[in-house]
């Protein structure tokens, strides 16, 4: 029996030094990342005003941040929608195959008749009406055809015929230190004006003027979005589950300018834990979390809180944008075990003060 009882004296041991290295080796496990912020990428001039309202006087304007200029050939990529060096089509030579260099660059300047070609081999194109002009790269074998407008095309003789490229606007970017994704959308926002490419991936939107003999390429402002707005104390929790906003709640949106209407309406999500304010088009939530009651600004709002540096923060219209979200950090197993040692840790606290607490009182 002694035996027995010492043999398990001794597991117990061992289980508790194999259970203790463990949890050192999961807490030493890589610092878990924080999850990226929301925010509002603005797509024109807007105002950020003080308080969530258009009556609200503006702190001030949005701009686009400009990035770099590139020249007008660009607007064949941005008149069809290709951003890439990509053959439009071909044409057969004929009897003009064995003209001579000089020859062959003349009739490319004198005798086609461009907006035909255009017209019948690549009719979604939109080749200008006014004079072309052809650039010679390499005598009777590279040109730059460009139409009226600035819209050039890359033309390239291959045995007997001539092959006609969109120029690259892609390496134009990269030139620039920009890489495009392959997540683009892209859009034309005023025909022959201005154009959005909205890469996806990077998160990122950048805006396209034309401006007269160039192409100017601006970034889109994009702000933080705060989503936790302020806290409260539990004193609050008995008002809130009988659902009732308590005046300390309801300063809390004062002093941030945003007041809440007389016909707030306040409905529980998870009893005791999570609640919803409805406010007009405004949504807020609020959490029992980190034993405190922790207020939340909800993204389908109408109006945004955004930080636009360290010291101004105001409210902007959720239409006047597009909302990013990125997406949660991808963890570890260990990473996942020590969120969830150090969870279990914070519950044991909370048990052995509660159980304080009502010691203290039963005392």
């Amino acid at each position: 029996m002694k035996a027995l009882l010492k043999g398990l004296i001794w597991l117990i041991f061992i289980l508790i030094i194999i259970g203790f290295c463990g949890s050192i080796y999961i807490l030493n496990a890589p610092p878990v990342p924080k999850e990226g912020e929301a925010k509002l990428q603005i797509h024109k001039r807007t105002a950020l005003r003080g308080r969530p309202s258009v009556n609200s006087k503006p702190i001030l304007y949005t701009k686009d941040v400009f990035i770099f200029s590139m020249d007008s050939q660009y607007l064949s990529n941005l008149n069809s929608g290709i951003l890439s060096s990509e053959l439009l089509f071909s044409i057969a030579l004929g009897q003009r195959t064995n003209f001579s260099a000089e020859l062959l660059d003349k009739e490319l300047q004198t005798s086609f008749d461009w907006k035909k070609t255009f017209l019948n081999s690549a009719p979604d194109m939109k080749f200008s009406s006014g004079k072309p002009t052809i650039k010679v790269l390499l005598s009777g074998r590279d040109w730059i055809l460009s139409d009226s407008t600035g819209a050039s095309y890359h033309i390239e003789k291959v045995d007997n015929h001539l092959s006609v490229y969109l120029p690259d606007l892609r390496e134009e970017f990269n030139n620039n230190k920009i890489t495009l994704s392959d997540n683009l959308e892209f859009s034309i926002e005023d025909v022959g004006k201005q154009w959005l490419i909205n890469d996806r991936d990077t998160v990122q939107v950048y805006e396209i003027r034309n401006n007269k003999n160039k192409l100017d390429v601006f970034q889109q402002s994009k702000y933080p979005i705060q989503s936790f707005l302020f806290s409260v104390d539990l004193a609050s929790l008995e008002s809130l589950n009988k659902g009732n906003l308590t005046s300390e709640i309801r300063q809390g949106f004062t002093d941030l300018k945003a007041p809440l209407s007389p016909n707030v309406k306040l409905s529980s999500d998870e009893i005791g834990l999570k609640w919803k304010i409805t406010d007009g088009q405004q949504l807020y939530r609020i959490h029992n979390e980190e034993n405190s009651l922790r207020v939340y600004l909800d993204l389908d709002s109408t109006w945004l809180l955004v930080r636009v540096n360290d010291t101004l923060k105001g409210w902007m219209q959720r239409i006047t944008g597009t909302i990013h979200v990125p997406p949660k950090p991808m963890l570890s197993s260990r990473q996942e075990l020590k969120v969830k040692l150090l969870t279990l840790f914070a519950q044991i606290k909370d048990m052995v003060s509660n159980s304080n607490e009502t010691d203290t009182q039963t005392l």
